[in-house]
This record gives C-alpha cells, structure tokens and sequence, in this order.
C-alpha cells in the first residue's frame, strides 16, 4: 500500500513539485540567513521554516548553502547588458536594474552574510561569485560588440566600464547612499567618452 503525505509534503516518486515549493524553501533559506547568518543556516531550521520533510529538500539541493545560493542567483538572472543599438542607453538601463536590485529583500539579506563569507569562508559563496563571472562575461562580450558596432572608442575597455558602474552601485549600497538616477547618467556619459 502506497502512502502519500499531505500537501507539499508528498514523497512519492514521479509525482510533480508543486510550483511554490522551490520558492518558499528559497525563501525559508534566506530568512534562516537573515536571523541567524551562515553559521546558523541548516537544513533542519530550513525545512522547519519551510514546513517540509529533510527528503523534499534533499531532492533539491545537497545543502543549505546551495539553496541560499540559487536564491541569490535566481535575483540576478536577468542582470544582463542588452544591446538595444544604443550603448549610452542600454548601460543606463544596465546600471539602474543593478542598483535596483540592491532594494531586493533577498539581496538585501544576503550581501551582508556574503561578503563577510568572501572574507571569511570563500567556498561557501563559490557558485555565487561563479555566477557573477558569467553574466560579467556575458556582459562584457555584449558592450564589446555594441560598441564596435556604434564605433565607440572609449577610454577604458568595456570590463573597466562595466567594473566602474558597478563598483559605484555596490559602495553607494555599502555607504547606505544609493546612487542616483542622474548620477549613473553622468557616470555611464563619462565612460563612454
């Protein structure tokens, strides 16, 4: 005889995942974070926060840390430079999405914990600066090609002008003064030249 739990609680093989599942067990690692920082995050405080079995979880992630992390990532997916032929507007548009994500709850309670961990335990947020790489590289390769498409020929290569929007956007949050609207505008405009 085949038994099935409740809800989300549901072990059997080949049934489908609810759709929010993934989510609130996300959302359960983020707020495991927040209140009790890396040291602290389980998987048993996750799968009590979340309401689930250990094995749901398991079928997910191999640890903790991993979901924190793909929760992370999953606000940046599409932190992308897209090419809309025009390079001032497109990295305007860039800058001001990056900024913005600063605002995001998620972000905002995995920044602090994340670069306390680049300092104090660097592999534990290896998949997150692995992420950060590719969209850099992705990025890169876009304002690359866009540029040379427009036959702008600024100063500093286009990873240097990437870097500086985002250097900027990053001290701005850990100053607690997030730049503005028309300070990126001027920022992006002095770049470019």
């Amino acid at each position: 005889m085949e038994v099935t739990a409740v809800g989300d609680r549901d072990t059997t093989a080949g049934r489908p995942r609810q759709a929010d599942l993934d989510d609130r067990i996300k959302h359960s690692a983020v707020a495991i974070l927040g209140a009790h920082g890396f040291a602290g995050l389980s998987i048993n405080r996750i799968c009590q926060h979340a309401g689930i079995p250990r094995p749901t979880f398991y079928r997910r992630w191999p640890s903790a840390v991993a979901a924190l992390v793909d929760a992370f990532n999953d606000r940046f997916d599409d932190a992308l430079l897209v090419d809309g032929g025009d390079a001032a507007a497109d990295l305007l548009a860039f800058a001001i999405a990056v900024r913005n994500r600063y605002d995001d709850p998620v972000v905002g309670t995995c920044l602090p914990a994340i670069y306390e961990a680049r300092r104090a335990a660097p592999d534990l947020i290896a998949p997150i600066i692995d992420a950060q790489r590719q969209r850099r590289k992705a990025n890169v390769a876009t304002l690359t090609r866009a540029l040379g498409e427009q036959g702008i020929a600024p100063v500093l290569s286009p990873f240097e002008i990437l870097f500086a929007i985002t250097a900027a956007i990053d001290q701005g949050y850990l100053a607690r003064r997030p730049v503005a609207d028309d300070f990126l505008h001027r920022l992006v405009t002095a770049l470019l030249r």
